[in-house]
Order: C-alpha cells, then structure tokens, then sequence
C-alpha cells in the first residue's frame, strides 16, 4: 500500500495537479476568509469553512479524484496494478491516503489561522478546530465518494460530471426530505443521506457525535464499494466469477445495511450524551443557577412549545429553543415537554393568554397551582435595528432568562407573589407588554385596580403604578391613595402633559403630599445634546441622570448615558423635614418653560424625582417622571432600550425583591475581533492569499519543466 500512495501522491505534483488543487483551495478559502473573518471581524471560521466546502470542493474534489482510477483503465495501467503482489484493499486505501494527503495540506495551513486571530480577540478555539475538523471529515467523504465514481468509468469528464451532479443532490436533498410525511422515513433519510445537514450541525456550534459518524461510515462504505468494483475486475476472467460475484453482492448487501444502521442509531443516542455545546456563551445549554432551580421544584410543571415536533426545516420551530426546553425538562424530573402544532391548534395559546406567542413561542405552565406564563418568540431574541441599511441583526439570546423567570414566577405561592397595581379610569397610559413582563421578570404580578370599585387598596399592594392620567381623581380615589402612602405604600408615578394646568387639583393634592407640584408649561431644552436633535424640537429632552441615585447612576455608564422624555413639565419642589427629595433626571441651564420663555431668564428643570417621605413608621417613596409615554415602546425604540433600563430600576428601588429570584443575563449573539481593516490592510491581505496561490503553481510549473527536460 505504501507504494501505491508513494507513487499517487508523487504523481500529484509532477503533472501540477495537486498545485492547482490547493492553489484554488487557498483562493476561495482566503476569499471567505477575507469577508467573514477579516471584514466581518467574526472570531470563528464556520462561515468561510461552510461556504467553501459547500461551494469550493463540490468541484474541486472531482478534478482531483478524476484520475485515480478513470486514467488507469483508459490507459490499461490498472492491469500491471491488478497483478501486483498488493491487496484490492492496499490498491483502494493507497490512492485514497494519497488524495487525502493533498486535501489535508490546505487544511492544516486553515489550522494556523486561530491562534492568529487569537491576537485581536476572544476565539473559541474549541468551536474552531471542530469546525475544521468537520471540513476536514466532509472533504474525506466526498474523496471516498469521488473515487468509487472513478472507477466505473475510464472517461475522466464523466467521472468529474457524475461526480458533480452526486455531491450537489447529497448537499441539496436533505431539504426535500421534510415532505416525507412519514416519521421513520424521514429519520432514516436525514441519518443516510444529509451531507448538508450534518455539516451545518457542528458549523452553528454544537459538536454532535452522529456527524462524526456519518462521515466517517460514509466514508468507509465508499471505499469498500470501490473495492468490490475493483475485485471483480480482477476477477472477471476467473472460473469462480459466478461464486465471487454472489459473495460480494451479499457483502455489499451487509455493509450497507450495518451502515444505515450505525448511523440510524447514532440518532437514538440522547442528546446530552452526543451532544457538546462548543459556542462561547453556552448558548445550547443552560446554566448551573438554572438546572438547580429544576432539582428544587417540585410542582408539576408543562413547556408547551408552540411547534410541530418533527419539523426539521424549521418552518415552525426554533431547533435552538428546542434544545433549551429538552434541557429544562432533562434538569428537572417534575418538568415536562409538550409540543403544541401552531397550524392544526392554532388558538391553543387562548387557555392561558390573550396574546399570540406565535410559531416557537412557549407557554409555562403550573399544573398544581394553575399559574401560567405565555413567552412570546420575539422575546427571547434580542435585536438590533440598523435604520441606515433597515436590517434587523440579532445581538443575545434570552431564551435561559426568559424561561428560567417564568419557571420561578409560575411556581410562586400567592404570599411568595409580589403584586402591583396600575390604576385605570382616567385617561392612563396603558402598560404595554414589554414594561408588564420587566414587572414579571423582577417577581411582580400586576393587576388594574378601579379605586372607584374598593374600599380600600388591596393589602398585597407593594406598589402602584399610575401612568399618565389625562383626568383627575376623584377626592375618594385620592383618599384612598392617600391612605395607602400613609401605610407605607409606594407609587411609580407619571404625569400628563395633555391636561390643562390646574384641572387636576385632586391629583394634585397626591404629589403635595410628597412636597412636589408641577410646572405650567413644557421644558424646552435649546442645549446641543439635550434634546432630540433628528426631530429638531428643545421639547424632545434627552436630560442628566444622577449620579448620585441607584435609578439613574448605572445608566449614566451603559447605552447612550441618557433617557428620552418628548415633551414633560419641570417639578417644583416644596421643602419639607419630613420628605427627601432627589433629582433623577435634569435638564440643563439653557431651559425654559414654554409658558413663560419671554419673561423668565433660563434654568436647569427638574423632570424625574425620587421623593421619600419619613412617616411614624416606615417610610413612603414616590418617583415621578413628568412625561405620560415615557414608559413605551416607541418611545424606547428611539433611545435603544434606555427608558426600560430606567423603568426597570425604578421598578427595583420601590419594590424589595426576593434574593432567592435567580436572574439569567442574556446571552451575547457574537463577539467581534478587533482588526483595524483600513483599505492598505485589505490589500494586504488579499496579497498575501495571492502570493501563496502563486508560489504553490509557480513551485508546479518548475516541477513540470524540469520533469520533461530530463
């Protein structure tokens, strides 16, 4: 065997075979390369590995088995190799080492990139080297592939051609396979003959064993089919064709069969065994905090996941999310996993929810206590909208926080629960989902309260949240609220800036209680970055936080060190002993009231306090922003996630939140390198991948004159 590869490997390089291959191999490597790695600044190599074994060897492999057994009978050379003293095996695994070797020189040059681009960032070496790994096993397949192809034919372009045509319908149909309506078929399909699959597996960063073994058992059985075909050839001429025939077609039959079978049980292994996560933030496993969190619980809980369980194409479900949810169910022996299909149930979700989570959402569900919690799909994704090419990229995964905070909240006891109450009845902002589930994240259950309706707050407020009114309070309403500030009660207050000033003399009495009153007119704000300079407007304030309040000091150091208040009224402060008063949010001293601007010199306003009133026992806390839509959506939009930055901290300052509530950060997207691409870089690079292909084809060329001067 040893000289059958001696001799191909050296035939490689005489006739610049094995130049051009790994010349080319370099090119297109180094093309995706320079787009992914080195103008992408992505720290891991699985798109330009991808793109290239996808797009580059399903025509470079060809060419380069073409020969390694179409010449040879074309040329009637295979008889002297028939006759030699070597094995149909050595004759096989020979030519295969020997293609194998010139593929695997590019190769370990792509080994050396990681520890280079190790310089300029954080690089999941782990996930890097599986994914070469993997290129490495797919270009070994294909060759195995290749050369069975070759040796049914001595014409080198049909053995290219039909070489060609295979490796693109192996690629292409595990896309076709999702129509096969039945289960086992479908399974066995994707377990025999899904190339592209199993490349992208380990590529999106899960290191999954049946893809090893896919590769690698296809790549045996083609090189045993090479085998039998070159076997019977050897013995075409000979008596005991008949007998010889009948045994390797029953050979044939076996290996095939063990194959499959291998493979198809590959798929039944558990995940947790042929599974590893490679990614660098864990994203397909879950956290330590969270698998304890599953050992503790002890309530009956369901994942219903809104997704079709054998929909491999994605179509409805979330492969990512679903990984997740095994994991939550695998952690805890009381949780359990139920597939809901979107499409035949599509009003499911209304038993638990008024909202759609849509396709891959998921409801939680308590089975003992009956406390659900529905998560929509988009939430547990977080985006990024870039409004100069009006592209949507993702930045994080929430998927552990999010189900691991519903898990907490659905489990809780009534009296473990800390409930909220937003006031209705009077023109307010209505709390959109988004700020209710930061309420729900932080252990609060929130529920509208019509003062009006009750003689009194609910015992369980911890806190209550009135948003905006546009009318006033009745003297009652204001009694009760009164009372319950006296008790120790907090509120989270916003105001109107529709109503007109002293139309609202009752809610009024609310915030003179806490020594606050407000301005007649709007702030306007002429200073250059305090107000929000696209829509030209000093009313649109981008005030100072403080630095010297837990609200607003983390702000001032994350995000864009500010919030967004379009159009609030200044706050008046009354000096009383009993009250503290801090000023959240100011605006600078070029500020005046809309009302008063030609008679009033200019002064920085006040537009959101935190005021705490000492009473005999305890303490009551007010924080008062002075603009109604502070606290959406759209308004949120515009500042990148800074008013909910702002709401959820307010949340936290008025409300003791349990210690035991285990919070998951959501889990970064990508990391980037930190490569100064200017455009004498780029052409630097681009150079050098240039001047490696040209030496290899240059070093070819002198081999090739010298050859045939000899």
């Amino acid at each position: 065997m040893s000289a059958i590869f001696k001799r191909e490997f050296r035939s490689f390089f005489q006739t610049m075979i094995g130049e051009v291959f790994i010349a080319l191999n370099i090119l297109i490597f180094g093309f995706f390369f320079l787009r992914y790695n080195l103008l992408g600044l992505s720290p891991n190599l699985n798109g330009a590995l991808y793109n290239t074994a996808f797009i580059g060897l399903v025509f470079m492999i060809p060419l380069l088995c073409m020969r390694s057994f179409s010449e040879e009978k074309r040329l009637k050379s295979d008889q002297l190799i028939m006759t030699a003293p070597v094995s149909v095996g050595g004759i096989v695994m020979g030519k295969f080492f020997a293609i194998a070797a010139v593929f695997s020189i590019p190769t370990a040059v792509i080994c050396i990139l990681p520890p280079i681009m190790g310089r300029f960032g954080e690089i999941p070496y782990l996930w890097n080297y599986a994914d070469i790994l993997d290129y490495w096993l797919y270009g070994l397949a294909m060759i195995a592939v290749c050369i069975f192809i070759s040796s049914l034919t001595e014409n080198q372009i049909i053995s290219v051609v039909v070489s060609v045509v295979v490796l693109l319908a192996c690629n292409l149909l595990g896309e076709s396979f999702e129509n096969v309506s039945v289960t086992w078929l479908k399974d066995l399909l994707n377990a025999t003959i899904n190339w592209n699959g199993r490349l992208m597996t380990i590529y999106l960063g899960s290191f999954d064993l049946t893809s090893i073994i896919f590769f690698i058992s296809l790549t045996v059985l083609f090189l045993f089919l090479t085998a039998q075909v070159i076997l019977k050839r050897r013995f075409t001429v000979s008596r005991t064709n008949l007998s010889v025939t009948a045994y390797s077609t029953v050979m044939i039959l076996v290996v095939i069969a063990a194959v499959v079978g291998v493979n198809f049980a590959a798929l039944q292994i558990p995940d947790e065994i042929r599974e590893v996560d490679l990614t660098t933030s864990r994203l397909y496993s879950i956290s330590e905090d969270s698998k304890q969190l599953c050992t503790r619980i002890t309530d009956e809980i369901t994942l219903y996941f809104l997704a079709q369980e054998n929909d491999e194409a994605s179509s409805t479900k979330d492969q990512t999310l679903e990984r997740i949810l095994k994991a939550y169910a695998l952690a805890g022996g009381h949780i359990h996993l139920t597939y809901i299909d979107p499409v035949t149930n599509s009003k499911f979700y209304q038993q638990y929810t008024d909202t759609d989570p849509g396709y891959s959402g998921v409801i939680v569900v308590d089975e003992t206590n009956g406390r659900s919690k529905a998560i929509a799909y988009e939430d547990m994704y977080q985006t990024d909208f870039d409004y100069q090419t009006y592209q949507q990229t993702t930045t994080g995964y929430d998927m552990e926080g999010q189900i691991t905070n519903a898990l907490q909240y659905v489990t809780l006891s009534d009296e473990e629960l800390i409930h909220a109450y937003t006031t209705v009845g009077h023109g307010e902002q209505k709390l959109e989902s988004f700020y209710t589930g930061i309420l729900e994240n932080a252990n609060v259950h929130t529920e509208d309260i019509e003062l009006l309706k009750v003689e009194s707050v609910p015992e369980d407020a911890k806190l209550i949240v009135i948003n905006g009114p546009s009318m006033d309070f009745t003297p009652s309403e204001i009694e009760l609220l009164s009372a319950y500030a006296e008790a120790g009660g907090n509120l989270l207050i916003t105001t109107s800036t529709t109503a007109a000033p002293g139309s609202m003399p009752n809610f009024d009495k609310l915030l003179s209680w806490y020594g606050l009153s407000l301005t007649d007119g709007v702030v306007l704000d002429y200073t250059a970055g305090n107000y929000y300079a696209t829509f030209g407007s000093p009313a649109y304030l981008l005030p100072n936080l403080s630095i010297d309040d837990d609200i607003t000091a983390d702000l001032s150091t994350t995000g864009l060190q500010t919030v967004f208040l379009p159009e609030a009224h200044g706050i008046l402060v009354e000096e009383q002993d009993e009250v503290t008063v801090t000023g959240l949010l100011t605006t600078s001293e070029e500020s005046y009231l809309s009302s008063d601007m030609d008679n009033a010199a200019p002064k920085s306003y006040t537009v959101g306090v935190r005021a705490t009133k000492t009473l005999d026992s305890g303490e009551s806390t007010a924080v008062v922003y002075t603009c109604p839509i502070i606290f959406t959506n759209q308004v949120d939009e515009l500042i990148a996630g800074m008013n909910q930055r702002l709401f959820g901290n307010s949340v936290e300052a008025l409300v003791t939140l349990s210690t035991d509530f285990v919070t998951i950060p959501a889990k970064s997207a990508q990391t980037y390198l930190t490569i100064p691409m200017t455009v004498g870089n780029i052409l630097m690079v681009i150079g050098f991948i240039l001047i490696a292909a040209v030496v290899m084809l240059l070093a070819g060329i002198v081999i090739l004159v010298r050859r045939r001067h000899r």
